[in-house]
């Protein structure tokens, strides 16, 4: 019983007197800034071995683009007729209308607004000045409650 007694203080740290009073990120820092030093350390020793490697193929690329000179300049033409142009003709001309677009745009609204207003206001007005009676067809359906029998439709094979 004694040693169930022990076991169990000894995994408390009040018991052992193990309390830490720094805050669990405090014990975390010291492994980042380790972590990070070394990844620092790495990618830049990577870098350089990296640029060591590049650095004599840099004489390649003034002739790797002489030779792609035609291609890239029959893609620049391209891409400005088929993408420019057009781009710049549907910008200019929806700058031109969107004083059109705007006044547009209100004159719905506002239509729309007072026609709403508009029927609201005939609503209440009728309403205050001959209110809803009930309809003839909605008293007689009160009136009768038993069920309407419905006409058979002759079809034309039984007329002739």
């Amino acid at each position: 019983m004694t040693s169930v007694a022990t076991a169990t203080a000894s995994l408390l740290p009040i018991a052992t007197g193990q309390l830490s009073t720094q805050p669990p990120i405090m014990q975390i820092i010291p492994i980042l800034l380790a972590t990070f030093s070394l990844l620092r350390t790495f990618l830049s020793q990577t870098l350089r071995v990296v640029v060591a490697l590049v650095t004599p193929l840099l004489i390649f690329v003034p002739l790797v683009f002489r030779l792609l000179a035609p291609v890239i300049l029959v893609f620049h033409i391209i891409l400005d007729a088929a993408v420019y142009t057009p781009y710049a003709i549907i910008s200019s001309v929806a700058s031109a209308l969107y004083p059109v677009y705007i006044f547009c745009g209100v004159a719905c609204i506002s239509g729309a607004v007072l026609g709403i207003l508009g029927r609201s206001l005939v609503a209440l007005s009728n309403n205050v000045i001959v209110p809803e009676l009930p309809t003839a067809a909605e008293s007689l359906h009160a009136v009768s409650m038993r069920p309407r029998k419905r006409r058979r439709k002759s079809s034309f094979a039984e007329d002739s």
